[in-house]
């Protein structure tokens, strides 16, 4: 073999070099750097609060109407929170407050003509909603006035409730308190009384007692179901189950 074939050939490796190739085929992947936790959030609180947007009658229709997709709503509520856009929007870009107020009611009308707003609906979906959790009646009214139903719309609703209850009782169960079935139904869902394990039921009768007063009920009420047996309470329960 020639000089120049040799000399061609690359060298061969030493074992110091075969043992360092081995090691780095083996060596670990460097770990991926993370970012400290809460960075993003720190960032965000250091560049201020998010500027409001510029209130139009289109934004406040498109507002309402993403609002109303996701939740339901009382026309009281969603005035409430467009009055608030409108209001960081004066503020902010001296939007005149008449030209908004005009778009707003126009806005709130639209929807109702629509149906997504119904008052009369809404109230009464809440108060069933809020029956079969086990509020007693005047719970139920005070919460819909907070929501802003009117006076006049809360005792409607009430009255219905009442004949929608009525209509669920068996025929010898007509004309019970609704307020008896709302305290039954707050008992098995709380596991009160009744609905105790038998060797508790004792031990904890005030303390169950107290619950239910708590709740809106009266006194009376409490003491008939929570000293109440489970198979005492199905009627009861069937009103609950059947609104």
């Amino acid at each position: 073999m020639s000089d120049a074939k040799l000399s061609s050939q690359p060298p061969p490796q030493t074992r110091t070099q075969n043992d360092a190739n081995a090691a780095d085929a083996f060596a670990p992947t460097p770990a991926k750097q993370q970012k400290p936790k809460g960075l993003g959030k720190k960032r965000d609180a250091q560049q201020g609060p998010k500027k409001p947007r510029r209130v139009t009658r289109d934004y406040l229709m498109n507002y309402a109407t993403w609002y109303l997709e996701r939740f339901t709503a009382s026309r009281a509520r969603l005035e409430k929170l467009m009055r608030g856009k409108i209001r960081l929007s004066i503020a902010e870009y001296g939007t005149d407050p008449q030209e908004a107020e005009d778009w707003m009611k126009s806005v709130l009308n639209a929807c109702e003509k629509a149906g997504f707003i119904n008052d009369e609906a809404y109230a009464l979906g809440r108060a069933r909603s809020m029956m079969r959790k086990g509020k007693a009646i005047r719970v139920i009214g005070a919460d819909l006035n907070a929501r802003g139903i009117s006076s006049q719309l809360v005792d409607d609703t009430i009255v219905s409730l009442r004949s929608e209850a009525d209509d669920a009782a068996r025929n010898d169960m007509r004309g019970t308190d609704p307020n008896r079935a709302a305290a039954a139904a707050y008992a098995r869902r709380r596991r009160l009384g009744p609905f105790r394990r038998p060797d508790l039921r004792d031990e904890k009768r005030d303390k169950d007692l107290a619950a239910l007063a708590r709740q809106g009920f009266s006194y009376d009420i409490a003491l008939r179901i929570i000293d109440a047996d489970p198979d005492e309470l199905e009627d009861l329960l069937q009103i609950i189950d059947g609104l």
